[in-house]
């Protein structure tokens, strides 16, 4: 999510036309340069700007944008007015990995926990199981029911607490 939104950026960019960047920083509390980079990718794509719909961005059109930004000779700002990204430090950690690690490293990565979802829903009959799987299916209910006395000990304890100071 940006924190501009797309009407003002396209607002501020028509505006940069004619007004310094540096007098529009002040009135509306953005930095000059973002607002030179807002201006520069409305005169490439006009009023089709900022509209990122390519997240998340495939390996491919990162390594085309690194390359053509190499091969142009172009500079990190307008490469990426160029390619409409929503700023050029984008291009810039897509650059460093690819001068890094090469274009393995431009591919996406699953971010977060993994799922869940390769544990057994339906939990074995006792009747299947061995003496010694449900000893320790027993240890695991039994640490896990103390825990939910103890935090509900000390839920309890926190109303306690909260009534005394009313």
């Amino acid at each position: 999510m940006s924190k501009y939104h797309r009407a003002f950026k396209l607002k501020l960019a028509k505006l940069a036309q004619h007004e310094s960047s540096r007098e529009l920083g002040r009135k509306f509390g953005v930095s000059s340069g973002q607002i030179r980079y807002w201006s520069l990718v409305f005169q490439i794509h006009g009023v089709e700007s900022f509209r990122h719909e390519g997240h998340p961005y495939s390996s491919h059109f990162k390594l085309n944008a690194v390359k053509s930004m190499q091969a142009n000779k172009w500079s990190l700002a307008y490469c990426c007015a160029y390619f409409d990204l929503s700023s050029p430090g984008v291009l810039f950690q897509w650059r460093s990995l690819y001068s890094r690690e090469g274009t393995l490293r431009l591919t996406s990565r699953k971010r977060g926990m993994p799922n869940m979802n390769n544990t057994s829903t339906t939990p074995t009959p006792s009747e299947q199981m061995t003496e010694k799987e449900l000893r320790e299916e027993l240890e695991y209910l039994r640490a896990e029911n103390a825990v939910l006395k103890k935090l509900e000990a000390l839920a309890q304890a926190k109303k306690k607490k909260a009534k005394k100071r009313l």
